[in-house]
């Protein structure tokens, strides 16, 4: 699960706030359902307060030699794979074009604001991008139309969807009736974005920790207990196996810190608290990070060559689309 994969990365600020708001764009991030795949529960979309720079831990470990998170942090999902298929000294050649965008007054060093101003601009260029990508699909590329319910569930669900699906249906039903701002039954682009990746947009967010909570409460008795929520990152308890120490970690956290009115369980506004953060900046956590690995002389600034030093860490062999940054860039 989810909360498996943020265990690996207990300790990370940006994994416990990218980990859980994930992916409320897995379950939108391709042009229809048809892929079962794609029926995940919102537990396994969470993440993101906005479009989780990366789906991937996060390592802070200087030493590590896995910085996939930064990649995709700094270049985008989609860019950072293409990097992939770049030798070293493409993508390095890749990379010094894009800190000339990056260093927007032509100083020769990038700030933390114009780290951030970047970093921010990559993570909003996939929700954009991504919104769009699917609105196409569904209004047959008219971008100035908007979309009625039942030709996205036919799109997304089919003709004739079974039983299974049932709530799935009403929950999608129940998101789009929240994304619908103007209460037409149509849903424009703007109202679409909202409606694929509501972790995005204020009104939304309250129905983001409905629907993850709805998806650990097991016993449906609406709130989440200790034993739901270490039961979605621990299953050993059915098999007889010793409880790691991990999971007394996580025991501490819960009662510490995420059951806040100390009743045993968590309610609405604590998995809202949990999951959307208010307190926490995943980009400028990121770009505080890479100043601490790329940094050298702690002047509070990154000369291009320090970036380029550091290449392993802003795109390794990997790089990016970098063509495509450069062009969009232009409207940052």
């Amino acid at each position: 699960t989810l909360l498996q994969q943020s265990r690996t990365c207990m300790g990370s600020k940006i994994c416990s706030a990218v980990i859980l708001l994930l992916a409320v764009t897995l379950l939108h991030s391709n042009s229809c359902y048809s892929n079962p795949a794609l029926h995940v529960s919102s537990k396994d979309r969470i993440a993101k307060g906005e479009k989780p720079l990366s789906d991937l831990p996060h390592n802070e470990d200087p030493l590590a030699d896995d910085h996939k998170f930064d990649h995709e942090a700094f270049l985008g999902h989609e860019d950072s794979e293409k990097f992939d298929q770049m030798t070293p000294e493409q993508s390095t050649a890749a990379l010094a074009k894009i800190v000339d965008k990056i260093d927007k007054d032509g100083d020769g060093f990038v700030t933390q604001q114009e780290m951030y101003s970047w970093i921010d601009y990559i993570a909003k260029r996939y929700v954009r991008e991504n919104s769009k990508r699917q609105f196409n699909d569904y209004s047959d590329g008219k971008e100035d139309a908007k979309i009625d319910w039942d030709t996205y569930k036919t799109k997304v669900f089919g003709p004739s969807p079974g039983p299974h699906t049932t709530k799935t249906i009403e929950r999608e039903r129940r998101r789009w009736q929240r994304a619908d701002r103007d209460a037409d039954g149509l849903l424009s682009l703007a109202e679409f974005t909202d409606f694929a990746h509501p972790e995005e947009a204020a009104h939304m967010r309250e129905l983001v920790a409905l629907e993850s909570l709805e998806d650990l409460d097991r016993n449906g008795d609406g709130a989440i207990d200790e034993a739901e929520y270490i039961g979605d990152m621990w299953s050993g308890k059915d098999s007889g196996e010793p409880e790691p120490d991990w999971v007394q970690q996580e025991r501490d956290t819960f009662r510490s810190q995420r059951d806040a009115n100390k009743d045993g369980k968590l309610d609405l506004a604590e998995v809202s608290a949990w999951i959307l953060p208010t307190n926490y900046d995943q980009v400028d956590a990121e770009t505080k990070h890479l100043f601490s690995q790329a940094d050298m002389d702690k002047d509070g600034r990154l000369s291009k060559q320090e970036i380029l030093d550091h290449h392993d860490i802003f795109a390794g062999s990997q790089a990016t689309d970098f063509g495509e940054a450069l062009r969009n860039h232009e409207e940052l």
